[in-house]
């Protein structure tokens, strides 16, 4: 695979603070051999019986995000736990826009240290792979001592990951059984077409045997419903670009994504979207 857009170094605080992170995703886009790696907080913590990862594109970085990051934390509330922030170059549903991966990093680590300031281990990666069973594979290789992976994920994805039509002529149960022998959903409501009541009853209705055979009635009880707060529930990253574009005010755009994440948006010497 060709990568392309090393990082456009740039001067100011933000460079200084995260050049771990530049010369990480250098090394990443120069080895095309390398599928993974961590660009930021590369120390984690020792044995962690949980790996919390947030896959997403991060365009930008929002209040949703940070919210389902906490509702996984409550879930599995007592357990060490090491949070992941993930960004994948190749997805399989959205292009690399508007925004360039290195400036959506930069917005993740700002994210990273928000989260860490609540004393959570949080470190950012990278990966070339589109679909959660890869994923899954490689972060296992690499956090080897991790008892339970978890996807943080919204009701649109989980519906992606389960749809039959990216393992045809396979069928979901087949090509995702030894990804959910091992591995966790945590999913989070959100507006869509889609009832409140239809998602909640997610794992309830596969464990029910209402999705057999493309869903086995076993893989129920690994995925865990969490309603959304209905402050959050419409914030998407499509609806902040537009509220950015439209020039809203600091103080809206901040009850949309952190004020961190805002500042740096507004005052970036590059256009960000």
């Amino acid at each position: 695979m060709h990568r392309s857009g090393i990082l456009k170094f740039t001067s100011g605080t933000l460079m200084q603070v995260h050049n771990s992170m530049f010369n990480a995703y250098k090394a990443f886009c120069a080895d095309d051999k390398l599928h993974f790696n961590i660009v930021y907080n590369t120390k984690v913590i020792p044995k962690p019986e949980v790996l919390l990862v947030l896959d997403s594109s991060f365009n930008p970085p929002h209040w949703g995000h940070y919210a389902l990051i906490e509702k996984g934390l409550r879930l599995y509330d007592g357990k060490s736990i090491q949070i992941l922030l993930l960004l994948a170059v190749n997805n399989a549903d959205k292009a690399a826009q508007p925004a360039s991966f290195d400036k959506r990093m930069e917005m993740m680590c700002l994210m990273a240290d928000l989260l860490g300031e609540t004393g959570s281990a949080v470190s950012v990666g990278i990966t070339d792979y589109a679909k959660y069973v890869d994923k899954d594979i490689i972060l296992r290789n690499y956090y080897k001592d991790v008892q339970t992976i978890s996807f943080l994920v919204g009701f649109d994805t989980i519906v992606r990951i389960f749809d039959p039509k990216y393992y045809h002529p396979r069928l979901p149960s087949d090509a995702l059984e030894s990804f959910m022998a091992s591995t966790e959903l945590c999913c989070l409501t959100r507006e869509g077409t889609h009832s409140l009541d239809q998602q909640m009853k997610y794992s309830s209705d596969i464990s029910n045997g209402v999705f057999e055979p493309d869903i086995p009635k076993s893989w129920g009880s690994k995925i865990h419903m969490m309603e959304n707060d209905k402050r959050f529930e419409s914030i998407s990253s499509s609806v902040i670009r537009k509220a950015i574009a439209e020039g809203q005010t600091i103080e809206k755009l901040s009850k949309l994504l952190p004020l961190p994440i805002v500042e740096y948006i507004l005052s970036s010497e590059d256009q960000v979207f």
